[in-house]
């Protein structure tokens, strides 16, 4: 292939379009000329859709089906040798030559000589495709793509476009021939509008009601067209969006001397024995572990059930390499970053993975134990190391957390496999290190006992390296206040 990115005809870059057959390999243009003529060949269907020579071999392979195998050697003997030729123009043929590439792919480059990482995105009518990205600074990558292909750039990480500062119009490009090279000026730069819709789409959203379903994202997005019915232009600047009596968060989880009684309840009361409560490290050491902050495991936390539906729920949403927060722009959003210090994948179970029984189970089970209402939490993070995979020293917390949902005051980590080897959780500081074990439920905090608004900064941790099988986890980061709100009304950062 000329480039790892491809678009077809109908569909996104790299994905197939829904309803058509793929056909690769051996036999394809022969394939294909036989489904366009129509042909009684249908039998041949049946093996399209096995899209690996493993699965065709098996099933050739099988007992019972040598009269399969020698009708489809029959067809393919009997059908005329045929091949997809190449339309012939004649020279000077502009409109046939145009009819010519609307159907071929081809290759066309974008060059970013902006001092913006920027990202490609395939314009599909709503919300854009990522595809691609190019390096600021002359940068370039190439697209496989079709004549009426059309793109759009914003910075990486955030959908912020990337516009002309003379006209404030977005770059967007529409492909109308092959070979053709895009250019993102050196002047490109995100608009100094701030209230602006980012996508076609927003006004017909907007009539939808999205405005008040997802006010947040929608007055990031499409500021225009929520105006009138959200006051967007004077909402989208956070400082005026993001303040707690704003968003009506008042009440915290934990108040001076919490920490150490929820702690303290865990590792002495008989309801949570069925749990089997290990206490690693305690102030003092006065309830097991060693002198230090409180770290807690509970060996027998969750059911293989509760342990699998988390996984399914992670493979749902659809793994990816995990990001770090990067830095933050006027109106709130936070870019995302490809870590350097952590080389896992991360699946967020929102959505349908939220809505499982089995997440819910798990959910509830925690709130039930912390006493910490589940408006506080973040949404399951599943995470999945491979062999050699890490996640190097870092804090959850930050040492002071202003933002509206208040720092994370602890982390409620599950294992979902056993690893044969590696893949501890190391508290750096500390010397601890805990063993994954499917079931098992590791909790420590991340902020202190008598300020659970300042960060401890004792809990440095890391995941050691999976040297052998494969580790799936997940966690939830529970805040000091509300973060449903915030995160409603796109006051955390994230919203893409």
């Amino acid at each position: 292939p000329i480039s790892s990115f491809t678009t077809t005809k109908n569909g996104p870059p790299n994905q197939n379009p829904k309803g058509h057959i793929r056909i690769v390999g051996f036999g394809g243009s022969l394939l294909t000329s036989i489904f366009s003529r129509g042909g009684p060949y249908c039998l041949l269907c049946l093996f399209i859709g096995f899209s690996t020579r493993t699965q065709m071999a098996s099933l050739l392979s099988s007992a019972g089906l040598f009269w399969a195998r020698s009708l489809i050697v029959f067809l393919l003997l009997a059908v005329p040798s045929t091949r997809v030729e190449a339309q012939q123009c004649a020279e000077g043929d502009e409109v046939c030559m145009s009819n010519a590439q609307v159907n071929q792919q081809f290759t066309c480059k974008f060059i970013n000589k902006s001092r913006f990482r920027a990202d490609i995105h395939w314009d599909d009518g709503g919300y854009g495709t990522n595809i691609a990205f190019v390096e600021p600074n002359g940068g370039s990558a190439n697209i496989n793509t079709q004549v009426g292909h059309k793109f759009f750039v914003t910075r990486h990480g955030v959908k912020e476009g990337l516009h002309d500062p003379k006209t404030d119009n977005q770059h967007r490009f529409t492909v109308s021939k092959s070979n053709e090279v895009f250019t993102i000026p050196s002047d490109a730069a995100p608009s100094k509008e701030r209230c602006q819709d980012r996508f076609s789409i927003c006004e017909s959203e907007a009539a939808k009601g999205k405005c008040s379903w997802s006010p947040g994202w929608m007055i990031v997005h499409c500021c225009k067209s929520c105006d009138k019915e959200l006051d967007a232009s004077r909402l989208i600047d956070p400082k005026v969006r993001c303040t707690r009596e704003n968003l009506n968060v008042t009440t915290p989880a934990w108040g001076p001397g919490d920490l150490n009684k929820l702690f303290t309840s865990w590792a002495t009361e008989s309801q949570f024995k069925q749990y089997e409560p290990q206490v690693l490290s305690s102030p003092g050491g006065e309830h097991g572990g060693i002198d230090g902050p409180w770290i807690i495991t509970f060996d027998n936390f969750l059911s293989d059930w509760e342990a699998d539906g988390l996984i399914k729920g992670g493979h749902k949403m659809g793994f990816d390499r995990s990001t770090d927060q990067g830095e933050t722009n006027e109106i709130g959003e936070q870019v995302k970053v490809v870590s350097q210090t952590r080389t896992s994948s991360n699946a967020w179970c929102t959505g349908a993975c939220e809505r499982m029984s089995e997440v819910q189970s798990v959910t509830k089970k925690i709130v039930k134990v912390t006493g910490i209402p589940k408006e506080n939490y973040e949404s399951f993070q599943i995470l999945d190391y491979n062999p050699d995979q890490f996640y190097r020293r870092h804090h959850d917390s930050s040492v002071r957390d202003v933002t509206p949902p208040g720092p994370r005051i602890m982390t409620f980590f599950l294992y979902l496999s056993d690893v044969e080897e590696g893949g501890e959780t190391a508290f750096t500081e500390l010397g601890l290190a805990v063993k994954p074990k499917k079931g098992r439920a590791l909790v420590w905090p991340s902020v202190t006992d008598d300020d659970p608004e300042f960060w401890d900064r004792r809990m440095y941790h890391e995941a050691k390296d999976v040297i052998k099988g494969k580790k799936y986890a997940a966690n939830h980061w529970i805040h000091l206040y509300d973060y449903t709100g915030p995160n409603h009304w796109g006051c955390t950062g994230s919203f893409m």
